[in-house]
């Protein structure tokens, strides 16, 4: 929450303007950032990600989400933040156990509010993260040592996010890569040969398989016949 100045807030390709009052949610798992162009005073609230996610089912599609002080669900709530991060230290254990769960209902209850106004724009940013990472895979399917951390590294995911992009599309990450790899290998095989077609080995190395027999039997498995039998019947 920031109590003097202001700036912005960014993460997950989301970003909002802040000024006085106004408060947001960041997940600090996840690359994020803040951005002051003047001086300013914050208070930052801390909460275990599982006493909010068992609370709030929007939690963590609303991140650098600002609500606003001046007005909705985040008028309810800023006072209640300031006043706990000034007076909070001073309760007792019982008093404070009650109080912090209190402000931890309230904050779930606007946050899923406020995530029904945003959900659409949420989905939208997840189609597109969701066909940055496609795209970025498909370039590299060659690449029989890519890892899912060096992707997330890249698109500035973390791997928690890059596998849920992927679950919202029915799959995971490695089976989508496994198998585009073999839809790309079946493409190539089925191009008309001639004298300097690429070997059933080349191909499974520029699909990213090290074992040419490995290759062959994930082809079987996924086509119901060999690499050598697809090349010399393309109806097959």
């Amino acid at each position: 929450m920031i109590c003097e100045g202001s700036g912005t807030v960014r993460q997950d390709d989301r970003w909002g303007a802040m000024g006085p009052g106004d408060f947001t949610l960041v997940d600090s798992v996840r690359p994020y950032a803040f951005r002051f162009e003047e001086r300013f005073r914050s208070v930052v609230l801390q909460i275990p990600r599982g006493m909010l996610t068992s609370r709030c089912a929007a939690a963590e599609r609303i991140t650098a989400v600002p609500f606003r002080a001046t007005g909705g669900p985040g008028a309810f709530v800023s006072p209640v933040l300031r006043a706990l991060a000034e007076e909070g230290r001073a309760l007792d254990e019982g008093p404070a156990r009650s109080v912090t769960a209190n402000v931890l209902d309230l904050l779930a209850t606007v946050c899923d509010a406020h995530g029904n106004s945003v959900d659409a724009a949420g989905w939208a940013v997840h189609r597109r993260d969701l066909s940055r990472a496609k795209e970025y895979l498909d370039e590299r399917l060659h690449d029989p040592g890519l890892t899912l951390l060096a992707v997330g590294h890249a698109l500035g995911f973390s791997l928690r996010y890059l596998h849920q992009l992927f679950q919202e599309a029915g799959t995971t990450p490695r089976t989508w890569l496994y198998d585009r790899r073999l839809d790309r290998a079946r493409t190539m095989l089925l191009r008309r040969p001639g004298h300097d077609a690429p070997t059933i080995a080349d191909i499974a190395l520029r699909v990213g398989f090290k074992d040419p027999s490995h290759f062959s039997r994930a082809f079987k498995a996924r086509y119901g016949t060999s690499p050598a039998n697809c090349r010399t019947s393309p109806g097959s």
